[in-house]
């Protein structure tokens, strides 16, 4: 029979062995999760498969583009980066013939200050006139609310003086909130703005150097980028931001020029309203090509390169990223391009979404 020393050794040492092992099975447990999450990060599975859930998709429409310089890359990468194997792709409703049209375009021209009845050179063609000073002129398609607005601003010479801007912010909001009054301006349209100083020169406006040397500002508004958020974060990190881009990637989908008359009808002296809508809520992934497969594609003389950069000689291209292509007709679907940006403001576009998911 046990002595009591001799138990109180035994129980000392299970004591010791036992908080040894402890600790061991402890600090290798820990270990294996260390080596499984490792694993996981260079070996991440499979992301499930695009959803597809639009079907084929009818192809970005591009114009046309015959000329192009010859290109060449000259990334800071040294080559072309990586991007995500999908994308998505979101509902842009057409709109279409409606009964309301006519109603609807002639309270837009009432806002605009057109109150006569308009001339119609077709069904869907509107055409307002007023007889005032500027001959001021109201052009719109009825159906996609699209149009241009253009006064004769030559007709009033003091318009060319009146230029005391007090800054690009008042600008902005003045003009931004004009447009929201009259309801041609949706929240996505606000927020991504670009400024043009214009000035006077023998009834013509060209660019000036600066604000206070503005006769006229030219403000074009795009839409704001598509924020891609990782869904993991509880701070809702951005991980991808993705911008538009139109035919033209200079011009926004609002470009208005606004002199420094105090009269709402002499204020806004050109409007061109492209605005389409996108449903942000109706979207589905689509797999993509690689940055390789559409640089191989447009240095084959595929996509669009756009009409203000340059049409000969060689360029280099700088950058290489995706976006959305905002096209000046109605569009079915936002799709994801591939912008290539080069110097002399070269811009380049190729549709993202890979090939067998295009409608031939």
């Amino acid at each position: 029979m046990a002595t009591l020393t001799e138990a109180s050794v035994v129980a000392r040492n299970a004591i010791k062995w036992g908080g040894i092992g402890f600790v061991g099975i402890t600090i290798l447990w820990y270990i294996g999760v260390a080596a499984v999450n490792y694993y996981k990060l260079l070996n991440p599975p499979p992301l499930p498969a695009a959803s597809a859930a639009f079907g084929t998709l009818s192809g970005v429409s591009f114009p046309e583009s015959k000329d192009r310089p010859k290109m060449s890359l000259e990334l800071p990468t040294g080559g072309i980066p990586s991007f995500p194997d999908r994308m998505r792709v979101y509902w842009a409703p057409t709109k279409r013939s409606g009964f309301a049209d006519a109603d609807t375009a002639v309270d837009t021209a009432t806002a605009l200050g057109f109150l006569f009845k308009p001339f119609q050179p077709t069904e869907t063609d509107y055409v307002w006139t007023n007889q005032d000073q500027l001959n001021s002129k109201l052009e719109m398609n009825i159906i996609s609310g699209h149009f241009i607005l253009t006064r004769q601003w030559q007709n009033n010479p003091a318009l060319a003086t009146m230029g005391t801007f007090q800054s690009e912010k008042a600008v902005i909001t003045e003009t931004e909130n004009y447009i929201k009054r009259i309801g041609l301006l949706n929240d996505d349209a606000v927020g991504v703005e670009k400024i043009t100083y214009l000035k006077n020169d023998a009834s013509k406006l060209v660019t000036a150097l600066s604000l206070s040397d503005a006769d006229f500002v030219q403000l074009d508004m795009f839409r704001k980028n598509i924020d891609e958020i990782d869904p993991a974060s509880k701070s809702k990190e951005i991980i991808a931001s993705y911008p538009f881009y139109r035919t033209d990637p200079g011009k926004g989908l609002v470009r208005a020029v606004i002199s420094g008359s105090k009269i709402q009808n002499e204020k806004i002296v050109y409007m061109d309203y492209q605005y389409t809508n996108i449903d942000y809520a109706k979207n589905s992934t689509y797999p993509i090509k690689t940055g390789e497969e559409a640089w191989s594609e447009l240095s084959k003389g595929g996509g669009y390169v756009t009409a203000p950069g340059p049409r000969t000689g060689e360029v280099k291209i700088r950058r290489v990223f995706l976006g959305y292509y905002d096209s000046n007709e109605n569009q079915k679907y936002a799709m994801p391009i591939y912008v290539f940006l080069g110097d002399q403001g070269f811009t380049a576009y190729v549709s993202a979404v890979r090939n067998e998911w295009i409608a031939e």
